[in-house]
């Protein structure tokens, strides 16, 4: 922990005519820097926004700074970097981050995808009619694990179709530029390429349990500053309790930060289901559902030759931190 120089002052002692030195008073402790969290766009992670606008985090005794980003990768390469202490981001990243040796732990459950991950299309109605089509989708990416799953449900595979990569945003797009007829995309995106014209083929109502979105730090962080990362969490649940209370002015506030309408996001909101504090507990605890989850998403990296090897889901997840956890 970083202390300012010592300061010391010296006086005259009148009496003696001499120059001493009065006692240095104590090392004041330098204020820690803000946490620098990375958020997405993602209608999942837009509650970091209320628990900044409503002043939570400060409520809480924590000084944290969200960054914005437009294309997740980014998010992830900075977190992988150390240019963010944290980040929401989906599993996927997670595993990537630690692809080469433990960097980051996944503390936080924020959501799953119940619907906000989409295929859409243009001009192909049903699922039989995707075979030899075009479809963007990040390679890579959790939206590239829905794909594959979404084919395999419906007796197709990668090898019937023509992948090409783009993020979320480049796919969603490009098929409202009517580039390409079927794109792999999430919310916003997907309800813009909707109003172009386009129609909602599958979403991840079709592949629960699928897409878990979480909040990945540092472990260095983890170490240096836990009781941080407990009020963060905090502040997270505060956010959500806030939503609960305010819709209306909460959904405002995160229809902003996605850049859609209010309506518009309280439509999105429906296509996730939040966790709370419980079902982080269940979840992140040994033996819970995510770690399954972790299981399958990196047998889906090997198998892509995205991971080298299987990232054991023991040695990233932590329920150390939630509220209650002990210390």
């Amino acid at each position: 922990m970083k202390k300012s120089p010592l300061r010391r002052v010296l006086s005259a002692l009148a009496l003696t005519g001499a120059l001493a030195l009065n006692a240095a008073p104590p090392a004041v402790l330098a204020a820690e820097p803000a946490l620098k969290v990375g958020v997405p766009v993602w209608v999942g992670w837009m509650p970091w926004w209320v628990a900044q606008e409503k002043g939570l985090f400060k409520a809480n005794g924590l000084d944290v700074e969200l960054r914005n980003f437009a294309v997740q990768g980014d998010a992830v390469l900075a977190l992988a970097s150390g240019k963010l202490d944290a980040a929401s981001v989906a599993t996927n990243d997670v595993l990537t981050v630690n692809a080469d040796g433990p960097k980051a732990s996944v503390v936080l459950l924020h959501d799953e995808s119940a619907g906000a991950d989409m295929m859409i299309s243009r001009g192909i109605d049903t699922p039989a009619g995707l075979k030899g089509q075009q479809i963007a989708v990040e390679v890579g990416g959790v939206s590239h694990f829905f794909l594959s799953k979404l084919l395999s449900q419906n007796g197709l595979s990668e090898s019937d179709v023509t992948i090409v990569n783009m993020t979320a945003a480049d796919a969603g797009a490009a098929f409202v530029a009517q580039a390409i007829p079927v794109v792999v995309t999430w919310e916003p995106y997907g309800t813009q390429g909707i109003k172009s014209g386009g129609k909602l083929l599958l979403s991840s109502k079709d592949t629960p349990g699928a897409i878990v979105d979480v909040l990945g730090v540092s472990n260095e962080v983890l170490k240096a500053r836990p009781d941080d990362v407990r009020k963060l969490i905090k502040s997270w649940f505060d956010a959500l309790a806030y939503v609960g209370a305010h819709q209306d002015e909460a959904f405002a506030i995160m229809a902003k930060a996605s850049g859609v309408s209010t309506a518009e996001f309280a439509d999105m909101w429906k296509g996730v289901r939040i966790f709370s504090a419980a079902d982080n507990a269940a979840a992140l605890g040994a033996g819970g559902a995510f770690h399954g989850t972790v299981d399958a998403m990196a047998a889906f990296m090997v198998k892509q030759k995205l991971l080298a090897a299987p990232v054991a889901a023991g040695s990233m997840v932590s329920d150390q931190f939630l509220p209650g956890a002990a210390k």
